[in-house]
């Protein structure tokens, strides 16, 4: 898997190490605003399955959402099938770029594959 920040480990590695260490969690992964991996404790072949489709699901559940309020945003939704559960959290913040101080929304968004309970 690849870090997500350099030099020590950040509050954010010991957050996804905490919750890759619960019962069932086969594992985590974070894409970055555009969809891509930015880190993963799955195989990096499911991490990029799952995330492409994640990362699509995402972007139409937070434009639904906008669209009925556009004062209120997408925290977090779970995918139950019958084999897994898959929890997504997209995070958003506003970044301010040089010294323009020009902002742009950069997101990222975590989701967990973990098993159901009686499956293997």
């Amino acid at each position: 898997h690849r870090q997500l920040f350099n030099g020590p480990m950040s509050d954010i590695e010991e957050a996804l190490k905490r919750i890759t260490a619960h019962s069932g969690v086969m594992g985590v992964a974070v894409l970055d605003d555009a969809g891509k991996l930015a880190r993963y404790s799955l195989p990096q072949e499911l991490a990029e399955k799952y995330g492409e489709q994640i990362f699509v699901l995402q972007s139409i559940a937070r434009t639904a959402v906008r669209d009925v309020d556009p004062q209120n945003d997408l925290t977090y939704f779970r995918i139950d099938t019958k084999r897994f559960e898959i929890l997504v959290a997209p995070f958003w913040g506003e970044v301010r770029y040089g010294v323009t101080g020009a902002t742009r929304e950069k997101g990222y968004t975590l989701f967990v594959l973990q098993r159901k309970p009686g499956q293997t």
